[in-house]
């Protein structure tokens, strides 16, 4: 079933991103993907998304959650809706969570992998 590759594709993004493996979330994502973020200009190609990855690490995020909340897929085109959050160190020292949740077009590998196409980010922030 899609969903399920979906999850493990989430399962394997979570992974990358607690362990602070910038290579290793870029390498979900298509090689032509794309990030829009509003934590910085866009990043297009997996050594802008791993450049992207290792900058949000270097500012010190910890503590990194996702939570699928929708997916389905048709073909070899998919989506998924993710819940995110994460602690991120702040100037004073202490740590802020945030959160969002970014969408995801996905794209069926002729492996039958799916990576990542598009992810539009977006924040809980008021």
């Amino acid at each position: 079933m899609s969903r399920e590759g979906i999850q493990l594709l989430v399962a394997r993004l979570l992974e990358a991103l607690q362990r602070h493996d910038a290579a290793g979330c870029a390498a979900l994502f298509t090689d032509d993907g794309l990030v829009l973020s509003p934590y910085g200009p866009p990043a297009q190609g997996r050594d802008a998304i791993r450049a992207t990855h290792q900058s949000r690490f270097d500012e010190g995020e910890t503590n990194k959650r996702l939570t699928l909340q929708a997916a389905d897929a048709s073909g070899e085109l998919g989506y998924c809706i993710l819940a995110y959050a994460g602690g991120y160190l702040q100037s004073d020292g202490s740590t802020a969570t945030e959160g969002g949740r970014p969408v995801n077009v996905l794209r069926r590998q002729t492996d039958g992998d799916w990576k990542i196409q598009v992810s539009s980010l977006n924040t809980d922030r008021a």
